[in-house]
């Protein structure tokens, strides 16, 4: 199974539940994951910025099989560049694309919080 988080809200506690569900996702022994994807937007893009409280976390699940993919299009409306985003980030052009192209590929869609 494929899934695929999306997170567009800055807020701590719901950045803090991305964190949760993309751990938490694979202590559940009653789902086989193939793959796992967060994708941020809008004031979610603060979650995988440089200075992230999460950047512990976030270098360790990507190295676990998540991967975190960045909205350029959000990234450019914030004003920031590759630069400002954790080097364990990927991009895509836009948000709606990359959940799109996602869910197409067999990816379960779900909404954090």
């Amino acid at each position: 199974m494929k899934t695929v988080f999306h997170v567009a809200d800055g807020a701590t506690d719901v950045q803090d539940a991305a964190i949760r569900y993309a751990n938490g996702i694979f202590d559940d022994e009653s789902v086989e994951m193939d793959a796992v994807a967060v994708v941020v937007n809008a004031s979610g893009i603060e979650l995988v910025q440089s200075n992230s409280e999460y950047a512990d976390e976030i270098a360790e699940l990507s190295e676990d099989a998540v991967q975190f993919v960045a909205c350029r299009k959000s990234m450019e409306a914030a004003g920031l560049t590759d630069d400002d985003i954790l080097e364990a980030v990927e991009t895509a052009p836009t948000s709606v694309g990359e959940l799109t192209q996602r869910q197409e590929e067999g990816y379960q869609y779900i909404k954090v919080p």
